[in-house]
């Protein structure tokens, strides 16, 4: 296939094809034109690129001239066919790497008994993750990073290795439950819903998410070690990344997909439910309302929560360990939040009676009477910085010696408190900041307006982002393509399509004078001229094909 063959049926790819495309083939932003991007992909250095992230059994499928819908979408292949530059350098390349020249046989999906365990697990867990970010959105560090203690409070709570959290992130990221902008990390308002549903709902947002994000799933099923012989270190690193996801996800097992990965790819049972969403559902233990509450200040929950009992149980409780059975741990500091959010010690007390399997342990029920006793006793509120010497928040208390206290902790350098009385000290930033820094040092802090009243504080949700389409994609659609000898019965096709489709195109015609752009919906082409219908005008026209010098598809043409 030449140049103005692969032009034209990139120019006939809809727009998320061709975006998926340039993405995955790596195409420079600065390509002005189809033609530009056919021969880009065509080139040894962009054949070469694409073959690095090639699957062994990929490579031996173009090395023999075959193909695969995958490498169709990525235009290493057409109608069934490697392109014969692919063709040559796959063969290149496995000669090359020493690779035998029989094609890997294809691996059957199997049956893992540990996959929907894994599954569940990893819903649990990356809810976990949603759950605190929504609770604490993240101010972000340069660079969009996560501050150092945060990722290790994160990471922890899903016993994972902080420096794999970005990987444990990335799922929720895809699905659209957090958003990373504007310097922050937040949940977005798809989050609580999400959160409410029920764990084979959750999985199934996550794994269709991701899937989406990473269309060659049977690829990576394998080692990547081993099974992409042309990768470097840097392509080899993102497969390693895609395979333990996948794994945690359960879509993979022992170098095969699994039958939960097909039940995804197949679509719906008898009754409309989404196969892989029932298969799951099989899997998950029922879900309890109940804990088991200790002295020692600790709730185990023997199983999945109900979305009402682990809602109630989050605003006043920490989680330790997140999975199918969790384990929480209440605090002072857990508590003041929970009354800091609209709960009574009462309410608190009744909640946790009727929720435990062992009773209300006495430690329990005096750290909750206890707590509320002394909460609102530090309250912190915003002041107009120039009345203050600069100092955007204060707190007050009764309590002289709390005050005294808080002035010379160190914990608090960085927000700068300063005694200003006996009752009263002040601090740098706003009054938000400086109620989470004195929260995290455990002190029994709350907020208040300027009237004195306790205010509830709702964490704000990021807006839900559409997924912006590459700006190579646009540039190439507003470029068109330029219409020369050579693709005149290329022309006369896409028009005779458009005239089938009934959907406009939008034109170049020479004139006697400058060029003319024009929108119109072909009717008839034949003898060498098109009858159409100006879209703009709502009248006929007829021109000769030989005036259009570009052509721009809109709808079936693009």
């Amino acid at each position: 296939m030449d140049v103005v063959a692969l032009a034209a049926r990139i120019q006939a790819m809809p727009d998320d094809a061709l975006d998926a495309l340039v993405v995955e083939r790596q195409a420079p932003l600065q390509l002005s034109s189809t033609f530009d991007l056919a021969e880009h992909l065509l080139s040894d250095a962009s054949i070469a690129q694409a073959l690095r992230w090639r699957s062994a059994a990929e490579l031996a499928a173009l090395a023999e001239g075959g193909s695969t819908p995958r490498l169709e979408a990525l235009l290493l292949a057409v109608d069934g066919v490697a392109l014969a530059p692919v063709q040559a350098a796959a063969r290149a390349a496995r000669e090359a790497a020493g690779l035998d020249e029989a094609a890997p046989r294809a691996t059957e999906p199997i049956e893992s008994p540990t996959a929907p365990q894994l599954a569940i697990d990893e819903a649990i867990k990356v809810a976990e993750l949603v759950h605190r970010i929504a609770d604490h959105p993240v101010v972000l560090r340069s660079r969009s990073q996560l501050p150092a203690a945060v990722a290790r409070d994160l990471a922890e709570a899903v016993d994972a290795d902080p420096a794999q959290l970005e990987e444990r992130l990335e799922p929720a990221l895809l699905a659209g439950l957090v958003d990373r902008s504007d310097g922050r990390l937040r949940a977005t308002v798809d989050a609580d819903a999400w959160l409410a549903a029920p764990v084979p709902d959750r999985w199934l947002v996550l794994a269709q998410a991701w899937l989406a994000a990473t269309p060659d799933v049977e690829a990576v099923a394998g080692d990547p070690r081993t099974g992409f012989p042309l990768a470097g270190d840097a392509e080899r690193a993102v497969r390693e990344r895609q395979h333990r996801q996948a794994q945690r996800l359960g879509l993979v097992a022992r170098g095969a997909l699994t039958t939960l990965a097909t039940d995804l790819q197949s679509g719906r049972t008898a009754d409309g439910e989404p196969a892989a969403r029932a298969a799951l559902a099989a899997h998950v233990p029922p879900a309890t309302a109940s804990v088991y509450l200790q002295p020692d200040l600790s709730a185990v929950a023997p199983g999945p929560l109900t979305p009402e009992v682990e809602s109630r149980l989050r605003r006043i409780a920490r989680i330790e360990r997140a999975g199918i059975a969790s384990q929480w741990r209440i605090t002072a500091q857990s508590i003041t939040a929970g009354l800091a959010g609209g709960e009574t010690a009462e309410g608190l007390l009744a909640f946790l009676a009727d929720a435990s399997l062992t009773g209300l342990p006495q430690p329990v029920a005096y750290l909750v009477r206890d707590t509320a006793a002394r909460f609102g006793s530090l309250r912190v509120r915003a002041v107009d910085p120039v009345a203050e010497g600069g100092a955007r928040s204060q707190a007050r208390s009764d309590d002289a010696q709390l005050i005294r206290t808080i002035a010379v902790d160190r914990a608090l350098a960085a927000i700068g408190p300063a005694q200003t009385g006996p009752h009263r000290v002040t601090f740098r930033p706003s009054a938000e900041e400086a109620l989470d820094a004195l929260l995290d040092e455990r002190y029994p802090a709350v907020l208040e307006d300027e009237h004195g009243e306790l205010v509830v504080r709702v964490p704000e949700r990021a807006p839900r982002r559409e997924r912006e389409q590459h700006r190579l994609v646009a540039r190439l659609r507003d470029a068109g393509f330029e219409v020369g000898e050579h693709e005149r019965a290329w022309l006369e096709r896409q028009l005779q399509t458009a005239v089938r489709e009934r959907v406009p195109v939008r034109l170049t015609l020479i004139t006697a004078t400058d060029p003319v752009d024009i929108e119109l919906v072909p009717l008839a082409v034949a003898n060498g001229r098109l009858r159409a219908r100006d879209a703009n005008r709502d009248v006929e026209r007829t021109l000769p094909l030989s005036a259009i010098t570009k052509v721009a598809g809109l709808g079936a043409l693009r």
